[in-house]
């Protein structure tokens, strides 16, 4: 089974068993429904953001300041994202050398 599939299922387990312990607490079913899937939505978004930032990917967070790999510079730490992708997962395009970096510092290649 591929990791993916992993994944969905555990999200249904997760989703069923939510489901089944809020039906101890709130007898109306529409409800227990929808907060379950808002509870596991969150869940599986706080396990991606902790996962990310030990692995170092574009789900993870970075506290840490990032120079620039070509000329060495410090990026800003408050930045203005200039393309789509740096909008929604971050990263920088140096200023001095118009070197384009994730959060991370590594290079982005398209």
């Amino acid at each position: 089974m591929k990791k993916r599939g992993v994944g969905f299922v555990l999200s249904l387990v997760l989703f069923g068993v939510l489901d089944e312990l809020l039906g101890l607490f709130v007898r109306d079913k529409i409800l227990n429904v929808a907060f379950a899937a808002i509870v596991t939505g969150l869940l599986i978004g706080v396990v991606l953001v902790i996962y990310g930032t030990f692995a170092r990917n574009r789900w993870g967070l970075n506290f840490e300041q990032v120079n620039c790999p070509r000329c060495h510079a410090l990026v800003p730490r408050v930045r203005i994202p200039k393309s789509r992708r740096g909008m929604f997962w971050g990263g920088w395009t140096c200023d001095k050398c118009g070197y384009e970096m994730d959060k991370w510092g590594n290079p982005i290649t398209t």
